[in-house]
C-alpha cells in the first residue's frame, strides 16, 4: 500500500509541476499533452516511478537517461524552437524530479522506508547497516540484526546502543510479532545447512528477501547472470574505457589540472610561511616515484609533510623497533608516524598535500580519479592485482580515499582499486570526487 502512496504522490505532483512549466514557456495544450507522454513514459521506462532502496546515484543515473531520450525524440520530431524549450525544461524537470524524490524518501521516510531485518553480525552486515543508515535516500529501515550459530559479531555491530541483537532462536517471534517488509542475508560462511532451515523459517513470511553472496572474486556492474537450465551462473567481465570515454575523462583532467594550478599559487605562499615560521627552511615539495600506468615510473609531486630525511629515518626505526617494522610492512604507512612535522599534520588531515598533484594531472602523468599511486617497493605486496591497477593512470583520489582513506588497509586498497579498474564510468569519477571532499571536510580517515 504505501509504495503505491509513494508513486502516487511523486507522478501527482510531478505531472503538475510539468504541465505548469509548460504552460508559463507557452506551449499548446496539445503539444504538452504529447511531451508529457514522452517524459512521463520514460520516466517509468527507468524506474524513476518505482520506491526501490536505491542510492541517490542510481536516481541521478535513471534521469539522466530520460532526459536523453527526451531530448533525442525532441531532435527527431519537434521543430528546433520546441526543442531549444525542451533542452530547459528538461533540464529543469530532472533537477525537480530528483529533489522532490529526495525529499519524499527523507521527509516521509519512517512510514515510506521497509522495515528491515539482517541476518548476520559479521563485518558485511554491518556495512549494510551503515549505508542503510548514512544514506537518506535509500528507503531500507534496520531494526535489528540476527546472530547465526557460531557466528562471532563485529565490533561496529557490538557498540551499537539501540539496536537489537537477536538469536536465531528468537526469528519465530520476531515474524510473528513485528511486522517486516524485508530479511537481508549477510553471512558469506552461512553452510548448506541452516541456509535450507533459514528459507524454510522466512519463506513467505515477508515481501521482501535479499542476501549478500559469498564471492571469492571480483564481479562487477558488466557480470551477467544466466539461467543455465536451472543452474545459477554468473559470468564476470572487465570493463573498458573506450576512446570516447577516456577524451571526456582527459578534457575534466585538463580542466581540473588548470583549475588545481591556479589554487596552489596562494597556497604555496601560505605553506611556505608557515614552514618558516615553525622553523623549517627546508624545501616545501616533495619529489617520488611511483608506478605510473601500464608499470612506466612517474616522478609525483607533493608538499612536504615530513621530515627531510623521512625515508632514511624509517629505515633507522624499523631496525630499531620490531614493531614499526611489522606495522609498516602490514600497511605501508604508520599510524603514529614520528616523521610527520606539526604542518605536515595539517596538511594530510586536509589533504592539502596532494594539491601538488594537479602539476601532474595536467600534464598526463595522473588522472584526477583513479588508483592509488603505488610506490615501487610496493609491486611484491600489490600480488594479483598490480596488473590490473597499472592499466589505469594513478589518481590524486581514487575509491579508497573515498572509501575510508587511512582506515583502509593495504590489501583492500588493492582491492578497491581493482573495483575502479573493471567498474569505471564517468559517473563513478563524480561519486568519488563528491565522496572525497566529504571526508575531507569531515576529516574522516586522516592521518
Amino acid at each position: 500500500m504505501k509504495e503505491k502512496v509513494f508513486i502516487g504522490l511523486l507522478l501527482i505532483v510531478e505531472v503538475v509541476v510539468f504541465y505548469t512549466l509548460m504552460y508559463v514557456l507557452n506551449i499548446p495544450d496539445l503539444l504538452i499533452f504529447k511531451l508529457g507522454l514522452i517524459w512521463f513514459f520514460f520516466a517509468f521506462l527507468f524506474n524513476h516511478f518505482k520506491m526501490e532502496s536505491s542510492l541517490v546515484w542510481e536516481e541521478i543515473s535513471n534521469l539522466f537517461k530520460v532526459y536523453l531520450c527526451y531530448m533525442f525524440i525532441s531532435l527527431l520530431f519537434f521543430s528546433w524552437y520546441h526543442t531549444r524549450i525542451n533542452l530547459i525544461a528538461g533540464l529543469i524537470l530532472s533537477i525537480f524530479s530528483l529533489l522532490f524524490d529526495r525529499f519524499l524518501r527523507i521527509f516521509f521516510r519512517n512510514h515510506f522506508s521497509k522495515k528491515t531485518l539482517i541476518i548476520g553480525t559479521g563485518n558485511q552486515a554491518y556495512r549494510v547497516y551503515a549505508v542503510s543508515k548514512n544514506n537518506r535516500y535509500a528507503l531500507t529501515n534496520v531494526t535489528g540484526f540476527i546472530q547465526l550459530p557460531d557466528e562471532v559479531p563485529c565490533e561496529d555491530i557490538s557498540t551499537l546502543e539501540k539496536m537489537p541483537l537477536y538469536q536465531m532462536n528468537d526469528l519465530n517471534q520476531i515474524l510473528s510479532t513485528d511486522k517486516l517488509d524485508q530479511i537481508i542475508i549477510v553471512d558469506p560462511d552461512i553452510t548448506k545447512e541452516q541456509s535450507d532451515v533459514l528459507y524454510k523459517k522466512i519463506f513467505d513470511k515477508v515481501k521482501y528477501i535479499e542476501w549478500v553472496p559469498k564471492v571469492d572474486f571480483t564481479v562487477t556492474f558488466d557480470s551477467k547472470i544466466h539461467d543455465y537450465d536451472g543452474v545459477l551462473l554468473v559470468s564476470t567481465s572487465t570493463g573498458k574505457i573506450g576512446f570516447f570515454q577516456k577524451a571526456i575523462k582527459r578534457v575534466i583532467d585538463i580542466a581540473a589540472g588548470i583549475f588545481g594550478c591556479i589554487l596552489c599559487l596562494p597556497l604555496t605562499a601560505i605553506v611556505k610561511c608557515k614552514s618558516i615560521k615553525d622553523g623549517d627552511h627546508d624545501p616545501i615539495f616533495f619529489r617520488q616515484e611511483r608506478i605510473g600506468k601500464n608499470g612506466k615510473p612517474i616522478y609525483i609531486w607533493k608538499y612536504r609533510s615530513m621530515i627531510p630525511n623521512a625515508e632514511a629515518e624509517l629505515e633507522r626505526l624499523m631496525k630499531e623497533d620490531p614493531a614499526i617494522r611489522k606495522e609498516y610492512e602490514e600497511n605501508k604507512k604508520l599510524v603514529n608516524d614520528p616523521r610527520i612535522t606539526k604542518l605536515g599534520h595539517f596538511l594530510r588531515k586536509t589533504s592539502l598535500d596532494e594539491f601538488p598533484q594537479f602539476w601532474n594531472v595536467l600534464k598526463g602523468d595522473m588522472s584526477l580519479v583513479g588508483p592509488r599511486p603505488y610506490l615501487p617497493r610496493e609491486i611484491k605486496d600489490m600480488d594479483v592485482y598490480y596488473n590490473p591497477i597499472i592499466k589505469c593512470k594513478p589518481g590524486i583520489t581514487g575509491m579508497w580515499q573515498a572509501n575510508g582513506r587511512s582506515d583502509v588497509g593495504f590489501t583492500d586498497r588493492c582491492k578497491l582499486d581493482d573495483y575502479y579498474y573493471r567498474n569505471w564510468t564517468l559517473g563513478l569519477d563524480m561519486i568519488i570526487v563528491y565522496k572525497t571532499i566529504k571526508s575531507v571536510i569531515y576529516g574522516k580517515g586522516a592521518l
